[in-house]
Formats: C-alpha cells, structure tokens, sequence
C-alpha cells in the first residue's frame, strides 16, 4: 500500500494571483463594446463624480439672463465630438505602452488635483472669479483617458478634450464680451427704429438708451434691453455649436467661415424679431403674459430654429458632414496575425492586442483621483456669497455703499488722493471708521479702522501689499496668519509692533467688486485695531477658526502676545460680519432691479 501523496493547500499569495489572473482574464474575455462602454462609463462617471458642483454651475447659467448662458451646452457639444471622432479617420500606428499612458496621465491628473486643493485657499475668492475649477477640467478628463484608454485614443479625442476649455468663462468676460457688447448698441439702436415704426413701444432718454415703454390698455410699464437679451448670449452660443460643427464639417475654410459669420447674423435678426414680439406681447395682452409667459422661453426656440435652418444650408453651400453607422466608442484595440509573417503554416486565427490589457488599476487611480477633487469641488459652494456661477461678482463695491456688522456704523473718514501713482488713476482709497452702536455679538468699545482700496488692476496689490507698508515705518512683524473668512474669501491676520507707535492687529482680504458704472473692479478691506492692555474683549469669542501660521508666532502665555491674539479673534469675527452684511446690500440692490427683456 502506497502512502497517499500529500497536496498542501494554496497559500493566500497564490490564491491571490489565482483570482487576479481569473479577473484579468475576464476582461481580456470579454467583447470588446463591453470594455469599452465600461471604459466610457467610468471615464464620464469620475468626471461627474470630481466636478459635481461645478457642472451643475454650468446647468444654472443656463436659466439666467446672462451673455454666457450658453456655456451650458459646452459638456454636451464635447461629448458629441468625442462621439464623432471614437472611431480613427485612418489608420493608426500600433502602438502599445502602459508606461507611456501612465506617464502623461498620472501628470495631468496631479495637475488637476493640485489646482483644486491648493489654489483655493491661495487665491481666495478670485480662484470662483476666475473658474480656475472649470480650467482644471479638460486637464482632468485629458489625464483620464490617457490612463484608462490610452495615450492613442487620447490623441484621437484631442478636439474633444480641448473644446471643455470653452466652458471656461473667464476668458469670454476678458476678451469676448467686450467685442460682442457692440451688438447691444446695434441692437438698441435697431430697436428705437423699430418701436417708433411699429408703434409698439416708446423708447424713453436714459444714460444708456435701453429702456422703452410699452402700453397696454391704458397702463404703461417699462422694459430694459440690457446685453444678454442685446444678441450677445445668442452669438456666443451659434459660435460654440457653429464652431463644433466646423470643425468636422468636410469643405473649403472659407465656406465654414461664411456660414458661420452667416449664422451670427441670423441669430441677431431673430433675436430683433424676439424683442419685437415681445413688446407687441406686452401691448396686446399685458406686461404678466409678455414677461412670465414669452419671454422666458421665446429666446431658446428661436435659437433652436436658427441653428436648424444653418444646419440645413451646410450642403446647399458646399459642404458635408461625415454621417458613419452609429456605434459605440472604441478603444484602440487591433487585430494581428496569431503566426509569424514567414511561418509556412496558414491560420485564420487571430489575436487581439489590447491597449489596456490590465484595467483594473487604471480605474483606481482615476476613482481615486476623482474623489478627491470631487470633496474640493462641493466645498466650492462657499464663493456663492460673493461670486455668481458665472464668476462674476456679487459683492457691490464698499466705497460705493459703506456698511457695518449689526450693531455698528460705518463713519466716512478721509480719502487719500496720493495714492493714485500707486494703484491707478482711478482707484479709490477711502478710510471708514467704525463704531458700536450696541446690539449685535461684537460687544466692544474700541472702534475699527477700515481702509479699503478699489482699483480695476489686480497686480498694484501684489506690488504694494500690507507687509511692506508697516516694515517701511519701522514695525515688527510678530505674527501673520492665513485665515478662512466668510463666503470662501482667504484672509491675512498680522500682529506688528513697535516702541514708539504701539502694537497693531490687522485683517485684510481682496474680494472682485461690482461697481454702479457696470463692470468689476477689486477691493482691499483692510481692518486693524491698536493695541490695548488685554486686547479687544468681546463676549463669546474664543478662538478663531481655520487659521494657518505663515510667519512668526504668537505665545498665548505671554501676556503681550496674548492681546494681539484676542484682537485677531475680534478682527476676523468682524470680518466675517462685515462680509455677510456687504452680501445682504449686494443681494437688496440686485432685487430691486426693474425688468428686462
């Protein structure tokens, strides 16, 4: 009798590569539409995931009156592009490297992780004013289909990845809104011609010539004209869906450029026809049913009917777009012979080389990354205080409306003209002193110095900051401190002192302004207080929150020390005070607004 051979029971490693290979196999197994829509699926899965907040910004300027409201459609118009171009034009080089994919992707995702988790807190405000979290999102999606489809098929999307740029608002306030704001006077001046022909309305003498009357039955009402409903929205929008089109739309340059200058007059004449109508709605059955009920929804047909009438002339002009059969997108596998090109044994036996043959590890990286920003992005709600979805500002400019916390007041002190070499010729330097009033949390006796500066050039702040003033007169930094302020706004805390002029504490931010001239400009608020004995005592404060040691350092054991902490305690309590009161103005002043078209 032999002894029974004796089999030891695998060890957890090899369990563990068992089961990997039997996943490996799985996915290399399956169809290649199944990869592959489980590829897009978790491609457009993490970038819903990463940028949740500031997608759903882009959603909500679509219900505004606002020049960009048609941004909105960028996502969707990318997304057909990418479509569009899943399949090679023509044959592609077989070219197959992990390492290079992970090489250009894990950079581009770093990227876009390192500018939503430390630009925030460093640029403060201006980071919502500028979209930096819309820059990022190309550059996300980029490093994300390098990893979980490759670098081929990144190159493939190129047009697609590059066109979520233009969702980026920033760059349309700078430079385009500028150029197509004629549009609003050609506009206002087509309408005066067309209301006194018509008789539907009466234009009224204003600074801006934008307002006209309209009558019904005996009662007048008046209707502004401002630059979203001038034209302006309809033409960024034709020029996004024009300019995706154009892009693979088949034909001479000149022709795409022709249809498109084409559509942009289009859109304007129809939207003369939208105004009209609306007044002759306003006229025949009163301002509630011309406003609540046309205006709302008259803007969107027409541009739905212009772009349609523009498609349907691409081929009377000349034109073609490529229709191939639908399918789904494709990864960049391909099809090699199984034998040697000198092997003397035929075989139809074919092997699939895949572009990704380990995917596993691709979609946890990008899971992963896709988390993290995604925890930064909602935390992108703080700036709706101050800045709207578009970037623009929210907050009127304090030197045009001064206000002060709950039981405080705002006293106009002085201006300093000197200044203007500095920071513009028409920058504005004016210098408030507040005083408790009684009522409120911020229960003190000492009054609080605010200098606020308004300027339209950004950099003469970098140029001649805070730090540099009080160094020049001969004080001492003890302490500066990065502090977290209302509405997302990143503040600065410092603490100086001096033999001869006593010690001071000091506050201050920058935040984007809106000015009652139209357009944005920026503002310093600094605030600071002297030192006095035990600092400012305020009931009910403690501590302050989401603070972050730049410089020096303050012991709370040192009695000196300890003052100057309690005064930065006070100040960035005010602070925040200061700012909620300035959002409430701002957000009265907005809705007391009259009507527009």
């Amino acid at each position: 009798m032999t002894d029974a051979l004796y089999i030891p029971p695998p060890t957890r490693r090899v369990a563990l590569k068992n089961w990997q290979d039997a996943w490996r196999r799985r996915w290399t197994d399956a169809p290649q539409t199944t990869r592959t829509w489980i590829q897009v699926g978790v491609l457009l899965g993490a970038v819903l995931i990463a940028y949740n907040y500031s997608l759903s910004t882009l959603l909500e300027t679509a219900d505004q009156q606002t020049p960009l409201a048609y941004i909105a459609l960028v996502p969707a118009i990318a997304l057909a592009l990418a479509v569009v171009r899943s399949r090679p034009l023509k044959p592609e080089p077989p070219i197959y490297d992990r390492q290079v994919d992970y090489t250009i992707g894990i950079p581009l995702i770093l990227a876009a992780v390192a500018i939503n988790e430390l630009l925030p807190s460093r640029m403060s405000a201006l980071f919502w004013y500028y979209r930096i979290d819309l820059f990022s999102l190309p550059i996300f999606v980029a490093g994300a289909v390098a990893i979980i489809f490759g670098c081929r098929v990144l190159w493939r999307q190129k047009l697609a990845i590059a066109f979520l740029f233009l969702a980026w608002p920033y760059p349309y306030e700078k430079y385009l809104l500028g150029v197509l704001n004629a549009f609003t006077n050609v506009t206002l001046l087509a309408m005066d011609k067309i209301a006194v022909w018509t008789h539907l309305a009466t234009p009224l003498v204003s600074s801006d010539n934008d307002l006209f009357t309209v009558s019904h039955h005996g009662a007048t009402f008046s209707l502004s004209i401002v630059s979203a409903c001038s034209g302006v929205n309809s033409v960024v929008g034709f020029l996004l869906v024009g300019s995706a089109f154009a892009a693979i739309v088949r034909g001479p340059i000149v022709r795409k450029v022709l249809w498109l200058t084409g559509g942009i007059v289009l859109l304007w004449l129809l939207n003369l026809g939208r105004i009209t109508f609306i007044f002759f709605a306003g006229k025949e059955w009163g301002e509630s049913i011309a406003i609540n009920v046309f205006h709302p929804f008259v803007g969107l047909v027409l541009f739905c009917g212009g772009v349609i009438v523009m498609l349907l002339l691409i081929r009377p002009l000349g034109m073609e777009i490529p229709i191939g059969a639908p399918s789904p997108p494709v990864s960049a596998d391909v099809t090699a012979p199984a034998s040697s090109p000198g092997s003397p044994v035929e075989t139809k036996k074919h092997k699939v080389t895949l572009a990704v043959p380990k995917v596993y590890l691709a979609i946890a990286a990008v899971v992963v990354s896709a988390l993290v920003v995604g925890v930064s992005n909602v935390g992108l709600t703080t700036y709706n205080l101050v800045a709207g979805v578009a970037g623009q500002a929210k907050l009127s400019a304090y030197v045009q409306g001064p206000v002060a916390p709950q039981g405080w007041s705002a006293q106009y002190e002085t201006t300093f003209g000197w200044a203007k070499p500095l920071f513009g010729d028409t920058s504005i330097w004016n210098r408030y002193i507040m005083r408790p009033e009684g009522g409120g949390s911020l229960q003190t006796h000492t009054p609080v110095v605010a200098d606020v500066i308004n300027t339209p050039d950004l950099s003469s702040f970098s140029a001649f900051g805070i730090e540099d003033c009080y160094t020049f007169h001969g004080y001492a930094l003890a302490d500066i401190t990065q502090v977290s302020l209302a509405g997302g706004v990143t503040g600065q805390a410092m603490s100086y002192t001096s033999q001869q002029y006593g010690s001071w504490s000091i506050v201050y931010w920058i935040v984007p302004v809106k000015m009652d001239t139209g357009g944005t400009s920026f503002e310093r608020v600094v605030l600071y207080v002297q030192n006095s004995g035990q600092g400012v005592l305020v009931k009910g404060l403690t501590t302050a929150a989401s603070l972050h040691n730049i410089g020096g350092s303050l012991n709370s054991s040192n009695e000196a020390d300890r003052a100057l902490i309690n005064n930065r305690t006070f100040l960035v309590a005010f602070a925040d005070q200061l700012i909620y009161t300035q959002s409430s103005r701002s957000a009265s002043l907005d809705a007391g607004n009259g009507i527009t078209t």
